[in-house]
């Protein structure tokens, strides 16, 4: 499942990637899209199979990403409960 991890910070957002790839899990510092609250400008986006990596990482809030649908080119964001 490809997830998206919001922090409260930029600085949280740079320790957790520090430590996810430490961990040995594949992550990506990206821009925080449009669609996705967040006081941080900066996100991580990871292919886990559940939230609880993210949730040990101090992440503020998960999103679940769904892959656009045909004819569209955009992703969309939904809370990861």
């Amino acid at each position: 499942m490809l997830l998206l991890a919001t922090y409260a910070s930029s600085h949280a957002a740079l320790q957790a990637e520090q430590t996810l790839k430490a961990e040995g899990v594949a992550v990506e510092l990206i821009p925080v899209p449009r669609q996705v609250q967040s006081l941080c400008g900066f996100g991580l986006l990871a292919e886990v199979p559940d939230g609880a990596l993210f949730q040990k990482s101090g992440a503020e809030n998960l999103w679940q990403v769904r892959e656009p649908e045909a004819g569209h080119w955009r992703r969309t964001y939904e809370p990861y409960l």
